[in-house]
């Protein structure tokens, strides 16, 4: 008889490479995926603000900067901004959120 491999319905939490880990605390995960496909040449990041559109933009940087958070982690790449979040009073849920790229920064709808 030959063996016929199981599959999960579900993909494993952190396979997707469109979402992006955001919490109230401030800490913003790059599951693997992310970080292979858009962050993988950066040891740090900026991050700016549209209050109008309420987005997020996240620009990889390879060289620290006044305004730069360190890409810090082994598994999962993560940074903690819980002072960003406050400066813009940026209402988040605890939950992943889907991004796209666009001009060398990956924009994250709120």
């Amino acid at each position: 008889m030959a063996f016929i491999k199981y599959r999960k319905d579900k993909p494993k939490k952190g396979i997707s490479s469109k979402t992006i880990g955001i919490t109230q605390r401030g800490r913003f995960a790059f599951y693997k995926p992310v970080f292979e496909k858009f962050l993988s040449d950066a040891l740090f990041v900026e991050l700016f603000y549209d209050p109008e559109n309420n987005q997020i933009g996240i620009k990889p940087v390879k060289e620290n900067t006044t305004d730069s958070f360190r890409i810090q982690g082994k598994t999962t790449k993560m940074i903690v901004a819980k002072k960003f979040l406050n400066r813009f009073n940026i209402p988040i849920e605890d939950r992943r959120y889907d991004f796209t790229f666009e001009n060398g920064m990956l924009i994250v709808q709120i």
